[in-house]
């Protein structure tokens, strides 16, 4: 697999399960995270439409986590590729007027297809993981249709951050670098040198297309829970395989215990939060907070990602499907997520790791 600018020589071979990674703090990028989902979030609030407020700031939240460290022209180009193919996941909605046999078969060729397209560049890798990750949601709240109107507000999300992000490149200037930025591209380059000489990918073309194949049987499976999860957070497990399987760096198995631990804390902390918090300003001052470690919180290791990221998507989902605030409703979608974490251990993972090691022994 190529290895990002992010990734740890660490992280290349898999190990260290608690490994943190260093991390500098970045303020202009943790104010815009805060902001960007903050902002629509509280005008909704104030406007009596707290619905449009969340779908907006939910385009805000997945381009603050597609974001990578790099050139501001590079960040451009991603945010421009990867927003609209984001928002076609929204129009995955429609498939729920079928049967739900040929929901799990579609979703599970457009695994194949967002397995296919995560080869062929990081910019297409993290439009293919936000479109998962809303599709899941669509399908799994079939009352927010029309469906369009989401991703309308998807893009304008995309649109407010793109707005933000060029406010920042006027006041740093375009070729403006961080510290942190110049830090982590140089460890990078002896790793990314390392895996350059391997054909393909680090793992062999044919375990590459063994995985694309993984992530499609992982979300047939996942979408097939349905018929047995009559929860109504049921959609955390495909959400939960997307979100695990996708990310391009990395032990797939390494990253679903990762994703089960953070989640854990997680968990705890949006349902405290849900608990005791009305949806006011408070709330939304909680949840600018969040965003605002968020980056942060990326950069240091996939468990404490997990830890900022789920409280925010629980605290966001919640207005869509409110739970009762309860530690039965808490723990409901724990479960759920341990179950697409078990589902990528059991399914996209295990019957790999052989094939991944034998493919890595071949000279």
């Amino acid at each position: 697999m190529p290895v990002s600018a992010n990734t740890s020589q660490h992280e290349v071979h898999g190990q260290g399960l608690l490994h943190m990674k260093p991390a500098t703090w970045r303020w202009s990028r943790a104010i815009r995270a805060a902001f960007s989902i903050g902002l629509p979030f509280a005008v909704g609030l104030a406007l009596g439409d707290i619905m449009t407020g969340m779908w907006i700031a939910m385009g805000c939240l997945m381009m603050a986590t597609g974001e990578r460290y790099g050139p501001y022209r590079e960040v451009c180009l991603t945010l421009a590729v990867s927003a609209p193919i984001g928002a076609l996941g929204y129009l995955a909605g429609y498939l729920g007027l079928l049967p739900w046999w040929l929901v799990v078969l579609f979703m599970a060729l457009i695994g194949l297809g967002a397995g296919f397209l995560n080869s062929r560049g990081r910019m297409l890798s993290i439009g293919t993981l936000q479109t998962l990750l809303v599709a899941s949601i669509a399908l799994g709240v079939p009352a927010i249709a029309p469906f369009w109107e989401p991703a309308v507000l998807y893009l304008v999300g995309a649109a407010f951050y793109a707005l933000l992000l060029g406010a920042e490149i006027l006041v740093r200037g375009w070729h403006a670098q961080d510290v942190s930025e110049t830090a982590t591209v140089a460890t990078a380059a002896p790793v990314a040198a390392a895996t350059s000489s391997r054909p393909e990918t680090s793992v062999g073309g044919a375990v590459q297309q063994a995985l694309a194949l993984a992530l499609a049987l992982c979300l047939g499976v996942a979408y097939s829970a349905r018929w047995l999860d009559s929860s109504p957070h049921w959609f955390w497990i495909p959400l939960t395989v997307g979100l695990v399987m996708k990310p391009d760096f990395g032990s797939i198995y390494d990253r679903a215990l990762q994703r089960i631990i953070g989640t854990v804390v997680g968990v705890i902390i949006g349902a405290l939060v849900l608990a005791v918090v009305p949806k006011g300003y408070l709330f939304v001052l909680i949840m600018a907070l969040l965003a605002g470690v968020l980056p942060w919180a990326m950069q240091r290791s996939y468990i404490l990602q997990a830890v900022f990221l789920t409280p925010l998507i629980l605290m966001l989902v919640d207005v869509i499907v409110p739970g009762t605030g309860s530690v039965d409703d808490a723990l409901q979608r724990l479960l759920d997520t341990v179950i697409g974490g078990v589902i990528v251990i059991l399914l996209g993972c295990l019957p790999w790791r052989h094939a991944s090691r034998v493919s890595k022994a071949r000279p």
